[in-house]
């Protein structure tokens, strides 16, 4: 019987229902459902505003994080992006074009010929190792920077995933199934905070809805004091759930991107970001 993640969320279905459920969804429900929740969940917030995470459900916390956007630490990450950019600009322009404010929309995407999540900082090192460059570390430092460079350039266009083929789907759904499935020593979800605990707080931290999690990355977070991945804070967020993060970049972090830019659909990328 067809479930939706709505449907898996709010009534707390097993895992192995989960897994058995999951060829059978249909990408653009599921995403509907879960932007319906929300609305249910939180009349008062438009759709749009669900791109500034965790702000949204705090009046304080989004004026505090207004007023560190208007000098936002973050710009000299941006500028290092640029320098690192137009330092191998040959190369770069021959794997994505001379226009830096189209290509962070395009990512992440699922690609025929691999049958693999692509994602923006994997098509960056994949770019470098073709032309014979070493590729950036993974997580911070050059790949955060010239992944902020870009995502800087295409603040304003609304992320699009596409799921065109059953190898997509198959690639959503197994981003949906990590997102769902606890794990850890605390046995939790991604969904456990993110979707029916979202607005609420873990310690002194809000909880962001998944809805917008991926339009503002990188971010800077005030934690790193500097720009970080989405795979790094993936990486953050399975420590927390005292479990074993999957490898950075590895396909089943790729697959739970695929997944969630998916269920940000129509939402502006504003990235990178400012976040605590």
């Amino acid at each position: 019987m067809k479930k939706t993640l709505l449907i898996a969320l709010t009534l707390g279905v097993s895992v192995g229902a989960t897994s058995v459920m999951a060829s059978n969804v249909d990408p653009e429900t599921d995403h509907q459902q879960l932007v319906d929740y929300f609305k249910a969940k939180s009349p008062n917030i438009k759709f749009e505003e669900y791109a500034n995470g965790a702000y949204i459900y705090s009046a304080d916390k989004y004026a505090q994080w207004e007023a560190a956007e208007e000098f936002p630490p973050y710009l000299d990450a941006v500028d290092a992006g640029e320098a690192a950019w137009n330092k191998d600009k040959a190369v770069f322009e021959k794997c994505f074009g001379s226009d830096v404010s189209k290509i962070r929309p395009k990512y992440p995407y699922f690609d025929e010929a691999t049958q693999q999540v692509v994602t923006l900082e994997g098509a960056i090192n994949q770019c470098r190792t073709d032309a014979g460059l070493k590729p950036y570390k993974w997580k911070k430092g050059t790949i955060a920077q010239v992944s902020g460079y870009l995502a800087y350039n295409a603040r304003g266009q609304k992320i699009d995933v596409k799921i065109e083929s059953e190898g997509a789907k198959k690639a959503f759904n197994a981003g949906r199934e990590i997102y769902l499935t606890p794990r850890g020593q605390l046995n939790l979800s991604c969904a456990k905070c993110h979707t029916y605990n979202a607005g609420r707080l873990a310690r002194s931290n809000i909880l962001s809805p998944i809805v917008g999690h991926t339009t503002h990355f990188p971010v800077f977070r005030a934690k790193w004091q500097a720009l970080g991945t989405l795979h790094r804070r993936y990486d953050g967020c399975m420590k927390n759930m005292r479990a074993t993060p999957f490898k950075t970049q590895g396909e089943e972090f790729r697959n739970l991107e695929f997944f969630e830019a998916y269920m940000s659909n129509g939402l502006e990328i504003n990235g990178p970001g400012y976040r605590e």
